[in-house]
């Protein structure tokens, strides 16, 4: 994955961030203007109940002139007409809606104006009035209990959704950190893989020294090096003696782990800065040394045959000693004495088979 990839996911997952909260945001008030407007509308109904409280008024005051009626029997005075206006003002009221409880109720009250009318004796006509009355009260108190039990839900219901939508808001930031923690973890592990890559590409399989690729790009380069930094640079090469014998006696599994016993003493030995250890094919291996001297080097040199040595590794085949050993073809390049790579190599290649040739277990410098 590249960098630039990796931007451009974490681009659009911003903008996907951005479009969730603002959708979430939107939401929280679409949801909130419509609760408000449920409110609205229930105070529309308390307030509204207030209309057939009117219709109950009416009925008191046609109660009242039928009394009068009654009471003054004047001509120009219809009993007929009040009795009217009552039973038409009351079933309005007794005809809306009423919850189970008000139900009860007015059914109660309903039968006592209904008697109320077919006697209409003052005694019942005064004890309808004080029902509608009670029931005036009654209903005004209940209306008002409602709208308190409304408001108490409705209180709860904004919480509800407020908590809901801070959940959700949370949840998908969680979501899209995870998602970013994701991205960037595999991008990590990509750079690690590609760093492994770049080490693998560079590196020989079996003994983990720098392989003959990266060798030559090096190597190509000593002269430049050299005359830049006016350093003295050196090569060497060492070589397992009788290496096919050993191979042929012991095995090549034996002769595997020889070669990579003989690379870790040259990795331990030449550990330092500006020293580079490679395999160059084989039972091949080069070392590059930049700023040394000769005294350094041959120091070193010496210093490698006996650690080789020291390993005590059988080898009854070996015509040099009875343990594994080691020829040594080394030169020095001094700086603009621009001699090229290939001859220096070609030089160091000469004094290895010198060392080879004159008994083995020694080095050429």
């Amino acid at each position: 994955m590249k960098k630039g990839f990796v931007n451009s996911i974490g681009f659009k997952l911003i903008v996907l961030l951005v479009v969730i909260f603002t959708t979430l945001i939107s939401a929280s008030f679409i949801f909130n203007s419509q609760i408000d407007k449920l409110k609205v509308q229930i105070d529309n109904i308390y307030f509204g109940n207030f209309i057939p409280m009117l219709k109950l008024q009416n009925v008191v005051n046609n109660y009242r002139d039928l009394i009068f009626c009654i009471k003054k029997r004047e001509f120009n005075c219809s009993i007929k007409t009040h009795e009217k206006a009552i039973i038409k003002n009351w079933k309005y009221y007794n005809t809306g809606y009423k919850t189970e409880t008000e139900r009860m109720v007015v059914d109660s009250i309903n039968d006592e104006i209904n008697k109320s009318l077919e006697v209409k004796r003052l005694k019942n006509l005064y004890a309808a009035i004080s029902k509608v009355d009670f029931l005036i009260t009654y209903e005004t108190d209940e209306a008002e209990k409602q709208r308190k039990k409304f408001l108490h839900k409705y209180t709860q219901m904004k919480n509800y959704l407020l908590y809901n939508m801070i959940a959700i808001i949370v949840f998908s930031f969680a979501i899209i950190l995870y998602i970013f923690l994701q991205i960037f973890k595999k991008d990590n592990q990509l750079t690690i893989l590609n760093k492994q890559y770049k080490i693998d590409s560079i590196t020989d399989g079996m003994t983990k020294l720098y392989n003959r690729t990266y060798f030559d790009n090096l190597f190509d380069n000593l002269p430049f090096i050299s005359n830049a930094n006016k350093w003295q640079c050196a090569f060497i090469m060492f070589d397992i003696d009788f290496f096919k014998q050993y191979n042929d006696t012991y095995g090549h599994d034996m002769g595997d782990k020889t070669l990579i016993a003989v690379a870790d003493v040259l990795k331990k030995y030449f550990n330092k800065e500006y020293e580079y250890v490679f395999r160059l094919g084989g039972e091949e291996f080069g070392v590059l040394l930049f700023d040394t001297n000769k005294e350094i080097l041959e120091h070193c040199l010496q210093d490698i045959n006996n650690k080789i040595v020291d390993l005590q590794i059988e080898h009854k085949t070996s015509e040099a000693l009875n343990v594994v050993t080691i020829s040594i073809g080394a030169i020095i390049y001094l700086p603009n004495s621009y001699v090229s790579a290939n001859k220096l190599y070609k030089i160091a290649d000469e004094n290895l088979y010198k060392s080879k040739h004159s008994g083995r277990n020694k080095y050429t410098l």
